[in-house]
């Protein structure tokens, strides 16, 4: 719409129209000038995909621009201020490179980290953190790093299952002047000294127990990492009640099959259905009411097989209808959807517009090219302009890097693709004493991914007791597993 030069999930190489975000949530144009009608002798997915076709995206998922502020390069993202590549979010401010991060602020490289946490660097699965680095599965923790399972701790450094403790070093007690002495000895600004406290960190935890699965404050749940919820099975889900297969979640209530959501309620096999109710089969659908088979819609009700409709009702393929005439063509449709065996399927991923390795499908269930093109899904080939050589050999020490950085390109030591730092993150690192990451943010991302259990649950019997037990954690891993009455008994 206003040629600008943007940002956006969408390749140049997708059919259809992208408008930056300031444009598609504009008044300027109108969804239902792109209306289709209903072909009974055609299946429902071939026509919703010729709508989507045509109809404008919008660049990235999100409300940049409309409600947040300096948030572009964001997907899927909320209520933010000041973020650069953070997904699955809302709810922030200046913060990088994390996702599913909500009610946050200075969070950088993070994963799950929610709940009035600030400066926090590489944690996952934290809440209630401040000025903290590298903890896993931590509450109401201060200037603790390196840290498993601790709660309530200060001034603690490669510790695991501590309760309310301080000046503690790999869980030995210190006095406060012996735990100032020995962490001014050890410098985090330093990459081979980082380096070499991760790789001791990882083996120091492996010699204690862990608990079968991350639950707090919960009444008959199933899953992992959950916190204050009811009656659900699912994972990374704060304040959940009577959901399933629900995959992190913000206050969802009734919910069923959801990938990421926040104060959902009655809805089924969506992706981010926001503030919805009753919505189903859909993706960003964000305060909908009763809304089906749809795409990027939003306050609005009644839809179904619509794409970036706002504000409306009793629309079908963005036409508009009388509701008498949407309550009669929609039951039609439905009955047609179930002679063709589409009704209660998802989009099928062949018509997905993304290639597989786009993703988060390619973190879960990796396939080769070879693989994804014989099930006929789409893929995405390496851009060669993303993969030049560094301009800038980075210094072992934060403190000798320069300014300049951020002027320059550097080359992932992993996967080779560059990435480049933007000026709040190297006054975070600065202020956080932490060296400059080696690896692109994709890859830093799958090394944290490694450091999280599988969204799935096995059965095992506890190291200590015996019992059965159903837990995040495969049989063939390497952790000491026990049941929860007897981890509660060990930590300290």
């Amino acid at each position: 719409m206003c040629e600008s030069n943007i940002i956006s999930v969408h390749s140049l190489k997708q059919p259809y129209p992208v408008f930056c975000n300031k444009c598609w949530w504009s008044d300027k144009w109108y969804a239902l000038d792109y209306g289709h009608n209903f072909d009974f002798d055609r299946p429902f997915f071939d026509q919703f995909i010729e709508l989507q076709k045509e109809i404008p995206q919008i660049a990235m998922m999100n409300d940049n621009g409309v409600v947040s502020e300096n948030s572009e390069y964001c997907q899927d993202f909320a209520f933010g201020k000041n973020c650069y590549l953070v997904t699955g979010s809302w709810k922030i401010r200046d913060s990088f490179y994390s996702n599913n991060t909500n009610h946050v602020q200075n969070v950088v490289d993070c994963s799950s980290v929610n709940l009035e946490s600030e400066l926090v660097y590489e944690s996952v699965h934290s809440q209630k953190l401040y000025n903290c680095s590298f903890m896993q599965v931590t509450t109401n923790c201060t200037d603790c790093h390196f840290g498993y399972d601790l709660k309530g701790c200060k001034d603690c450094f490669g510790c695991i299952g501590l309760r309310q403790k301080q000046y503690f070093i790999f869980n030995e007690a210190h006095t406060e002047d012996e735990y100032r002495k020995k962490m001014s000895e050890i410098n985090l600004g330093s990459y081979k000294t980082l380096e070499k406290v991760k790789k001791d960190f990882a083996e120091f935890i492996l010699r204690f127990p862990r608990k079968h699965v991350n639950q707090i404050n919960c009444e008959n749940c199933y899953g992992d990492n959950l916190y204050n919820c009811k009656n659900t099975l699912g994972y990374d889900c704060f304040n959940a009640e009577g959901c399933k297969y629900f995959y992190k979640g913000d206050h969802p209530q009734f919910c069923y099959d959801i990938y990421q959501s926040g104060n959902s309620q009655w809805c089924y096999e969506s992706v981010t259905p926001d503030d919805s109710f009753m919505t189903a089969y859909s993706l960003w659908c964000w305060k909908d009411k009763h809304v089906f088979y749809s795409d990027n819609c939003h306050s609005s009700e009644h839809l179904f097989g619509c794409i970036s409709l706002r504000r409306q009702k009793y629309c079908i393929l963005n036409k508009k209808y009388s509701q008498e005439e949407y309550e009669n063509l929609k039951t039609r449709i439905i009955e047609h959807m179930k002679k063709t065996g589409e009704w209660g399927r998802f989009f099928p991923i062949e018509k997905s517009p993304f290639g597989y390795n786009e993703t988060v499908a390619q973190d879960y269930f990796p396939l080769t090219k070879e693989t994804a093109s014989e099930r006929g899904y789409k893929w995405k080939d390496l851009d060669p302009k993303n993969y030049r050589e560094s301009t800038y050999k980075i210094p072992d020490n934060i403190n000798d890097v320069s300014d300049l950085i951020v002027s320059e390109i550097l080359a992932c030591g992993e996967c080779k693709k560059n990435y480049k730092i933007v000026r709040g993150e190297l006054a975070f690192y600065r202020k956080m004493n932490l060296p400059i990451p080696r690896k692109c943010p994709n890859c830093r991302r799958k090394d944290r991914m490694k450091l999280q259990t599988p969204k799935k649950l096995w059965k095992r019997t506890c190291s200590k007791c015996g019992i059965e037990i159903q837990t995040a954690f495969a049989p063939e891993r390497p952790e000491i597993i026990y049941c929860e009455q007897c981890y509660l008994k060990e930590i300290v």
